[in-house]
């Protein structure tokens, strides 16, 4: 059994300034910086251009990050199965072009039995404005107790995407001056 978690975010930037930040490490390490501690780490990171005929400007990308969760942002159903700190480690694979930007996430939980899989899209919704949707599949594999835990991390993950949001947006308007 999984809990699915549906939710997106209206930018007032286009396709092309949300591909560019999709394109640098550091705008994934930036983005999931929830209280500026600066722990994020990126364990990978590749880019590369992609030879299409029909597409010009495809990217692709993918980063690995390790996130350590801060102390009281942990569900307390969660940190009773802990034996230290809540490390999430998130991997992200993005197509990017001028007109939209797909990309594929996992997410893991090393020492329980918590994962994420699923999509997420930068699509165009007018001139200069663009939707983040993320659609994802929360899994806990814990007899009786799963569901109550997929509804904690899945509350956990709404809580943290209004700060997520306000470091996207920040990134995307200090792009946009600097450009």
């Amino acid at each position: 059994m999984s809990t699915r978690l549906a939710l997106s975010r209206d930018y007032p930037h286009g396709v092309p300034a949300f591909a560019a930040a999709l394109a640098e490490p550091d705008f994934h390490r930036v983005k999931l910086d929830v209280d500026g501690s600066g722990r994020i780490e990126v364990v990978a990171f590749e880019r590369r251009d992609v030879d299409a005929r029909d597409e010009e400007g495809t990217r692709r990308v993918r980063v690995v990050l390790r996130q350590p969760v801060p102390p009281g942002q942990v569900p307390a159903v969660l940190e009773r199965m802990l034996s230290g700190i809540l490390v999430i480690e998130r991997t992200e694979e993005w197509t990017l072009t001028p007109r939209r930007c797909d990309g594929r996430a996992r997410v893991a939980v090393p020492g329980t039995p918590i994962s994420a899989a699923g999509t997420m899209a930068v699509l165009p919704q007018a001139p200069e404005r663009t939707r983040l949707s993320i659609d994802l599949d929360i899994t806990a594999a814990v007899p009786l107790l799963g569901g109550g835990i997929e509804r904690a991390v899945v509350a956990g993950i709404r809580g943290l995407t209004g700060s997520e949001h306000d470091r996207i947006s920040r990134w995307l308007v200090r792009a946009e001056q600097a450009g």
